[in-house]
């Protein structure tokens, strides 16, 4: 009678040591799962000024094949083409300078996820530019100019929602409002067909994100 009794013990106990394992590894994964999704949360967002986030890649990738698609011809550019693609050229290098710092340091989902598609419009419009520059034989900066750096060492110097504001005011709004002048002055008045081909292939996603840029701002 002893031996099952003892048996039965046996058993009995090592259910209850399994249950208990079990119950532990249940309770540490759903906190993990929970703290999870809440560093999910925090880092994303739903949308992005007005526009959701699937409309708004969607733009952006619109974008970069139309600006990518454009052909780079090696006819010479006229002196005031030369200008203007200067003029495109440095504006675009502000807003991909300035753009890297509040994708480092921007606190606001929607601010980082404006940074990031200004990181990569520019960065796609500098090698097109650099591509048609090749083709003709004119050398772009390789570097920021003086104004862009001064914007950069700010930035760098700030954080918080005080970054945030400054970004989004200063490139979001106030340098998109430049580009979207200074692109159609090069569909306005440029002759070369690389040029014009890039502003018109920029410049519909640079007014989207002004458009973006402005609904942050007024959240804000």
């Amino acid at each position: 009678m002893v031996l099952p009794i003892l048996k039965t013990q046996y058993v009995m106990k090592n259910r209850s040591i399994l249950l208990s394992f079990l119950m532990i590894l249940f309770l540490t994964g759903a906190s993990l799962a929970q703290q999870n999704s809440g560093t999910m949360n925090a880092g994303t967002t739903a949308n992005v000024g007005k526009e959701s986030k699937s409309e708004f890649d969607s733009q952006n990738q619109k974008g970069a094949a139309a600006v990518g698609a454009v052909s780079a011809t090696g006819a010479k550019l006229s002196s005031a083409d030369q200008r203007l693609m200067l003029e495109v050229a440095m504006g675009g290098m502000m807003q991909l300078e300035v753009s890297k710092v509040a994708l480092q340091k921007a606190t606001n989902p929607e601010v980082r996820e404006l940074a990031q598609a200004e990181v990569d419009e520019q960065t796609g419009l500098s090698a097109k530019l650099k591509e048609i520059a090749d083709a003709k034989g004119i050398t772009l900066p390789a570097s920021p100019d003086p104004e862009t750096q001064a914007m950069v060492t700010k930035l760098q110097s700030m954080s918080g929602v005080a970054l945030d504001k400054m970004y989004v005011s200063e490139s979001g709004v106030k340098g998109h409002q430049k580009l979207d002048k200074v692109m159609s002055t090069v569909e306005s008045n440029a002759s070369d067909a690389s040029l014009i081909g890039v502003a018109k292939a920029a410049h519909p996603l640079i007014k989207f994100h002004l458009t973006v840029a402005k609904q942050i701002k007024d959240k804000r």
